[in-house]
């Protein structure tokens, strides 16, 4: 999809997924306004039960990403606003403007980053599979007990870091 303005919906850490909702009833695919709405979430392993799970996270908790058209404004917004907010009537969210947001390239089409394996050769990662693969220079840091790394991504003007899903299978 090619959107004109992408937009970063900052809301409380926990309720992305009621805010998601109540957002994508108002988007209008092919529309004027509103677009998208995308919660990005990773896939990680989690060892439960005597067995490795893919589980399903956030990636940016608190953060919700809508793409609209050149010309949409927050206060096209404000009708859906009033509806999320019912979700939590005491909090406030905020709609910045951004540009299309760097993880949408590492996702699959469900808005997903999935799981990447890979190898330590000479002390490096190298990446064999998934979304990380030839993105190497983004890891900051792997955590091979937990199955992640965290890698540095562009995000609303400035760098942040993020955790995804890594299986390290060999070190040699």
């Amino acid at each position: 999809m090619q959107s004109g303005m992408w937009y970063v919906l900052k809301c409380p850490e926990g309720s992305e997924t009621d805010y998601t909702e109540k957002y994508r009833k108002l988007a209008v695919p092919d529309g004027d306004g509103l677009q998208e709405v995308i919660c990005f979430e990773y896939q990680r392993m989690m060892r439960y039960g005597g067995r490795w799970h893919l589980e399903r996270r956030k990636l940016l908790p608190g953060w919700i990403f809508l793409a609209g058209a050149k010309d949409m404004e927050a206060r096209d917004m404000a009708s859906g606003r009033d509806e999320a907010d019912d979700c939590r009537a005491d909090t406030a969210v905020s709609l910045i403007p951004c540009e299309r947001p760097f993880v949408k390239a590492l996702c699959r089409e469900d808005n997903l980053i999935g799981m990447s394996r890979g190898v330590i050769r000479e002390g490096k990662p190298v990446i064999t599979s998934g979304p990380l693969k030839g993105r190497e220079c983004l890891i900051r840091r792997i955590n091979r007990h937990k199955r992640t790394a965290e890698i540095e991504i562009p995000l609303a003007d400035t760098s942040t870091r993020v955790t995804v899903g890594l299986e390290i299978y060999e070190k040699q």
